[in-house]
């Protein structure tokens, strides 16, 4: 009998793992594509010339550059940490540090695949949002307190991700693009999207669907608990999107999932640690305290208008 049990939950593991990672190759093999082609084709040297001083408008573009740029969680903070130290005030980090990795060009087309468009504008429009005004209220306390500039050649040396010196034709920056978005894109995330749809699978093999609407159906108190639970962790936006899909499927209110890929990707323990020995204890605290909150309210206004 038990075994007729746990062969019955392998098939069914085995089953939605591929139903998934079916589902999501093509938007991850789109996506790795368009990160490939932003890194090289977007100007690095945008970072620097618009992002120091202070002011809402670099908060703004801080927020709107971090966006679609391809880097995670863990890959954010050498860049945040330069752009600092390049000269870039503390609300502009923060906002950077919190819109990059919380939506990337890759996670918002596999969210289109997997959790439909409305889903995606919903998380753009959040992220922009809570990273938005996070560096408002920073701005507002600590005032305009950049860093001591760096030379840009100085600085450029930790950021992996950027290439200020690179001058290619047309053919070398598509090969460029190709070798990112298709190696080293797949370097350093592949792992954690394997991952992620293994436990995809398990979590839907798992857990009934009675019980993922009854604890996580809607209402403040899911929103919370989802936004509680991604925040100390590290976790990866595009690899969670499946995951969140999954939940989605069984019956979890897709805001409850939205609040998990802001708050999820925007802060872990690595980051928070940084920002705190980088920008001070005090902006560590409004970083974490304004993510929670400000993902939290979002969604669920994104939930009482029936968006969502």
């Amino acid at each position: 009998m038990e075994q007729a049990l746990i062969a019955a939950f392998l098939e069914r593991f085995l089953e939605n793992t591929l139903n998934y990672g079916r589902e999501a190759s093509p938007w991850l093999l789109l996506g790795f594509l368009f990160a490939g082609l932003l890194k090289v084709f977007a100007s690095p040297s945008l970072l620097y010339r618009h992002l120091g001083g202070g002011g809402l408008r670099s908060i703004l573009l801080a927020t709107m550059i971090g966006i679609p740029l391809p880097l995670c969680s863990c890959g954010v903070i050498p860049v945040g940490v330069g752009l600092y130290r390049q000269g870039a005030s503390k609300a502009a980090t923060l906002a950077f540090f919190i819109s990059t990795p919380a939506t990337t060009v890759t996670a918002v087309i596999l969210a289109i695949g997997m959790l439909g468009w409305r889903f995606a504008v919903a998380e753009i429009l959040v992220c922009f949002g809570v990273a938005f005004l996070t560096g408002v209220f920073a701005s507002m306390l600590s005032g305009k307190s950049p860093a001591k500039p760096l030379s840009i050649a100085r600085c450029s040396s930790q950021l992996g991700f950027l290439d200020l010196r690179s001058e290619k034709g047309l053919k070398g920056k598509l090969e460029e693009a190709l070798r990112y978005g298709f190696v080293d894109m797949v370097d350093d995330i592949g792992l954690y999207v394997l991952v992620g749809l293994l436990i995809t699978g398990f979590v839907a093999a798992l857990i009934p669907s009675p019980l993922v609407k009854e604890y996580l159906g809607g209402g403040v108190a899911s929103l919370l608990f989802m936004a509680l639970i991604g925040t100390p962790i590290y976790v990866c936006s595009t690899a969670s999107i499946p995951f969140v899909a999954a939940l989605v499927e069984k019956g979890m209110h897709p805001t409850a999932g939205l609040v998990f890929l802001i708050a999820g990707p925007a802060t872990n323990l690595s980051t928070i640690i940084v920002v705190g020995k980088t920008l001070g204890r005090g902006t560590a605290a409004l970083y974490v305290t304004s993510v929670i909150a400000l993902s939290v309210f979002f969604a669920y206004m994104l939930y009482a208008v029936g968006w969502l």
